[in-house]
């Protein structure tokens, strides 16, 4: 059984969150957080926003969900 996307008005499997277009996006959109994050690590979300294009609210729902942490590098270096 199919459903619509949410995201862009598409079929999309039933047990989805979104179609496979949006699903696709939604990684590689991800993958250039991680990237910018790896070259630019102590970056705040506006940021990596203002350099890979990737809206602020998407950055910090990463961050909610758990598939980016945020470390305080002050903090880091002090318990050391």
């Amino acid at each position: 059984m199919s459903e619509i996307c949410q995201k862009c008005g598409n079929i999309k499997p039933a047990q989805e969150e979104v179609c496979r277009v949006c699903n696709h996006s939604d990684m590689d959109e991800y993958r250039a957080v991680r990237e910018y994050l790896r070259s630019n690590p102590n970056s705040n979300a506006m940021q990596i926003a203002n350099a890979t294009g990737i809206s602020v609210s998407k950055i910090l729902r990463y961050i909610k969900t758990g598939s980016l942490t945020v470390v305080d590098s002050e903090y880091s270096r002090r318990q050391r």
